[in-house]
């Protein structure tokens, strides 16, 4: 079995670590990495991360912000679209009520109130999200 230690560790990557992209694609396998280009994205901009509470900044320092518990796999027209939106209207653009269950689950993004206020919930219900994939796919 995959140690929860080794599972945290992989999910403290930083987006410019040379084995993200890897973790990524086995977290996003759908994905047609042949045929397209794929970049790294932070769900909750990067730009965004100073608009933070200071106490959120104080507990979630930008390593946190920057590692694979904020980063999913897009391609590159996608990614491009998305831009510097704030992750609840990218998530709210991209979805009807009838979609949004399997869109979110496709992202690999926690069903709960994704505006920036709340990241504290989003990123530990993200964390829980991504260490029980990666123990299925590890395991």
């Amino acid at each position: 079995a995959v140690e929860d230690d080794f599972i945290e560790q992989l999910l403290d990557l930083q987006k410019d670590d040379k084995y993200t992209f890897s973790i990524l694609a086995l977290l996003y396998p759908n994905l047609d990495y042949r045929n397209n280009n794929f970049h790294k994205d932070h769900l909750h901009p990067a730009a965004r991360y100073d608009e933070l509470s200071e106490d959120a900044q104080s507990k979630y320092p930008f390593k946190v912000y920057n590692s694979i518990r904020n980063l999913q796999m897009l391609d590159t027209n996608e990614n491009e679209s998305k831009g510097k939106k704030p992750l609840n209207e990218w998530v709210n653009a991209n979805t009807t009520p009838a979609t949004r269950s399997a869109f979110l689950h496709n992202h690999l993004i926690p069903d709960v109130d994704l505006s920036l206020s709340n990241f504290d919930q989003y990123i530990t219900e993200r964390s829980k999200l991504l260490k029980n994939e990666l123990k299925k796919i590890l395991s």
